[in-house]
């Protein structure tokens, strides 16, 4: 952004050392055409702060979502001593509709909501706990 004031300050210096005025017809055309100059200077100064400003927003939602992200769906940070695996136990069961073979961590059954198979989004078990079957 300096070097486009700086070539603009040098036009505005170079038309008084000409001895520019608006006496004349293409005198006043040429100060209108550098006052323009400027102007459009100052404004891409502005959107170029403004640009600035909203890439750094944005990376501060990016990394607040990432964060988020990784709350929600366990992605945190484990030592590579621990292995969290190995205190997951699945559950094998068979969806009643659609007769795929799933997999649930046995955590889930803890909830009380809808168990819905991932593979056709059907209830496999209600929030009673009763397997629901296809009739």
């Amino acid at each position: 952004m300096n070097y486009l004031l700086e070539r603009v300050a040098y036009l505005k210096g170079l038309m008084d050392g000409l001895g520019v005025d608006d006496s004349t017809n293409e005198g006043k055309i040429l100060i209108k055409i550098i006052d323009v100059l400027d102007d459009m200077v100052d404004e891409i100064t502005e959107l170029n702060a403004s640009q600035v400003e909203l890439e750094e927003y944005v990376q501060t939602i990016d990394e607040d979502l990432s964060n988020l992200e990784d709350k929600i769906y366990g992605y945190e940070d484990y030592d590579e001593d621990d292995d969290y695996s190995d205190n997951i136990q699945y559950i094998e069961v068979e969806c009643p509709h659609c007769h795929d073979t799933v997999y649930f961590a046995d955590d889930i059954f803890d909830f009380e909501d809808e168990l819905l198979c991932p593979n056709c989004n059907e209830i496999i078990y209600d929030e009673d706990g009763t397997l629901k079957t296809d009739n």
